[in-house]
């Protein structure tokens, strides 16, 4: 019952944001020219919850674009002291790109950034660069606050290895997943794969289909793409308790 209430809002939270993050909108074989010289991928440090953060994963959904996120949620300590050494304040979203030696805050500056770099000559839409009461806020709300906060419980220190998620921004499922690992403040790979997307092939390779979320632990060797093993998962597997 759970799991479908979870399901239920997150659907809805998608039909906020119209079809904003759902597909590639860049031509895949250039894209997959363009990221494999990328000696060093993306870094967006972020919280799931925060409509500005969503704009920004939703423009690296439409640009077919990995990323390493660093979950800042609130309450949070480690990744949030990173972002305020790195631009001098503690605010969200933060991008860091490696490889052009580029870090810029506020959401408007970072998606034109994205779309100036490895959008081959295109523009945002009105919707990633706009946020209203509507497509911004109502999203959050019917989650109510989920990938807000650091889980009480959560382990203080991060795996090894970073864990490994296949998703698309705007997928009801693969947000759960997302909100998940940002309450437990875990680093991970997030590999787009919206429609169109240039990296469906690596997809299909590790799960057999083409169906998101999928999600990989290298530290454990779990894999999953059931929303419903993938969230006790790691809520067991990276809480205190299990540490004791």
């Amino acid at each position: 019952m759970l799991m479908k209430w979870q399901a239920t809002t997150s659907s809805l939270a998608s039909l906020a944001r119209f079809a904003w993050g759902s597909k590639s909108v860049v031509d895949s074989s250039q894209n997959k020219d363009i990221t494999s010289n990328m000696p060093v991928l993306l870094q967006l440090f972020e919280f799931e919850a925060c409509p500005f953060c969503r704009r920004v994963r939703e423009a690296m959904t439409e640009l077919d674009l990995s990323v390493e996120v660093y979950p800042c949620p609130k309450g949070s300590v480690r990744h949030r002291e990173v972002v305020k050494r790195s631009g001098g304040k503690e605010q969200f979203p933060f991008l860091v790109d490696p490889n052009n030696g580029i870090s810029i805050y506020e959401s408007g500056d970072i998606v034109k950034y994205l779309f100036e770099r490895y959008g081959e000559g295109r523009s945002p839409s009105s919707g990633l660069l706009e946020s209203t009461l509507f497509t911004g806020w109502v999203p959050t709300l019917l989650r109510a606050g989920r990938g807000m906060t650091l889980w009480e419980r959560s382990s203080p220190d991060p795996p090894p290895k970073m864990l490994e998620l296949f998703s698309y921004e705007n997928n009801a499922y693969a947000r759960i997943v997302r909100e998940a690992l940002c309450e437990l403040e875990l680093p991970y790979i997030l590999q787009n794969v919206g429609e169109g997307s240039c990296r469906m092939n690596l997809l299909f390779a590790a799960s057999g289909s083409k169906e998101v979320p999928y999600f990989i632990d290298p530290n454990t060797g779990f894999q999953s793409g059931d929303c419903k093993m993938i969230l006790p998962y790691l809520f067991q597997t990276y809480s205190v308790a299990a540490l004791e």
